[in-house]
């Protein structure tokens, strides 16, 4: 969720960032008998910096890594003008920020997005028609910051019999933020217990927005990354069941670039992230997606060409960082490669990703939201779009 739509929430009477899916009855995961060709990271691995804390009241000390990254090995992060069409939507495709999609068991596609205290919407499918249930959390949010009647990034994942939401509780351009959880057993509206905030504490580096759950294995720890803007992303394991950070909890920095932009404008931003894991010829490698830039100006406002929302990746040979871009360049320090980025007269600033291999389709897909200048740029022309992704090279890349 981006900073500056600050205005748009006040326009809107308001008092103010995968996202997980169910793939084969397992969230975040690759079907069992898919290979791809090489994609191999080779020598290069970057640790991460790492922050330290025992609970979510402790003092923070911070130290930070030397990289280890090829030096001004540079990666691919120029728009693309040739990507296929985004995949069809029918039903209720607008109104529709940083969506997180999980299937039920009955095959019914549940969407959750940014406002109305979280919306939710069903459809048969990814192509829709999709149809609007109301909000997940009615009250909105105990948790008592600014914005608790909004809510923001939702990102839902499923855990034994009942199901998890994570969300953030802040208003546009600040750090005073928050990520709370709530549980249901049925993902309808309404039928979401809120259990508050998860106990991040409060750092200068972070701001506690977008989060998303991530475990590759059921026995394996469950980790949530977070961040938008400021040094960028971080991941922190969670305690079982997933309402509270782990009491001995240590935040890894997975992502950063401070790179100057156009015309003095201040560093883009990092946000979103959302972590999936594939196989590659028999080895498990770890994807962390993120949206970069600018999110929601409006003209003539708009920012450079290039400096709007985009979709990125790194890879990792760990769950826990050490993210690095196709040539090797660290995530932490600029690295990463463009997936999706504006194409054509329709296709604006896409972002709020999420991934997610889709049975109907057969496909592993990517879903997320996108402007279309035609229709318009304001908060609710916002449109739900998705796109089938190949991993034939180890790395994700969007195909017909």
């Amino acid at each position: 969720m981006n900073k500056y739509v600050l205005a748009v929430l006040v326009w809107l009477g308001y008092d103010g960032i995968d996202l997980s899916n169910l793939i084969h009855g397992h969230p975040h995961a690759s079907p069992a008998a898919t290979t791809t060709t090489k994609g191999s990271l080779g020598d290069i691995y970057t640790a991460p910096s790492t922050t330290s804390f025992a609970s979510a009241t402790s003092t923070i000390s911070t130290s930070t890594s030397t990289s280890t990254a090829i030096p001004n090995a540079g990666n691919p992060r120029t728009s693309n003008e040739t990507y296929p069409a985004v995949g069809a939507c029918s039903g209720n495709c607008s109104f529709v920020h940083d969506p997180s999609i999980i299937v039920r068991p009955d095959g019914t596609y549940v969407r959750f997005s940014t406002f109305n205290k979280i919306s939710i919407a069903t459809a048969p499918n990814i192509r829709g028609p999709w149809t609007e249930q109301g909000s997940a959390l009615p009250a909105g949010s105990s948790i008592n910051k600014p914005g608790r009647n909004v809510l923001w990034a939702p990102d839902v994942f499923p855990l034994g019999d009942t199901y998890y939401m994570f969300y953030a509780v802040s208003v546009s351009g600040s750090q005073d933020s928050d990520i709370g959880v709530a549980t249901s057993k049925t993902l309808d509206a309404g039928d979401w217990k809120d259990h508050g905030s998860i106990g991040i504490p409060d750092n200068k580096n972070w701001n506690k927005i977008d989060p998303n759950l991530f475990q590759h294995d059921p026995k394996d720890p469950l980790l949530l990354s977070f961040g938008s803007y400021w040094q960028g992303l971080y991941q922190i394991p969670m305690a079982s069941p997933p309402v509270q950070i782990d009491k001995n909890a240590v935040a890894a920095h997975l992502e950063y670039n401070g790179t100057v932009r156009p015309d003095n404008l201040p560093v883009d931003a990092n946000e979103g992230s959302y972590q999936f894991w594939w196989n590659v010829n028999g080895k498990d490698y770890f994807y962390l997606f993120w949206s970069a830039g600018d999110c929601c100006s409006q003209p003539p406002n708009l920012p450079p060409q290039g400096e709007e929302y985009k979709i990125m990746v790194c890879r990792s040979e760990s769950p826990n960082g050490g993210f690095e871009g196709m040539l090797g360049r660290a995530c932490t320090d600029g690295g990463g490669n463009e997936v999706l980025s504006s194409h054509g007269k329709n296709v604006y600033a896409p972002g709020g990703q999420g991934v997610m291999w889709d049975v109907k389709e057969q496909s592993l897909i990517m879903y997320y939201h996108y402007i279309d200048p035609e229709v318009g740029y304001g908060v609710g022309d916002f449109k739900f779009g998705w796109s089938k992704l190949s991993m034939d090279s180890g790395w994700p890349v969007v195909v017909e």
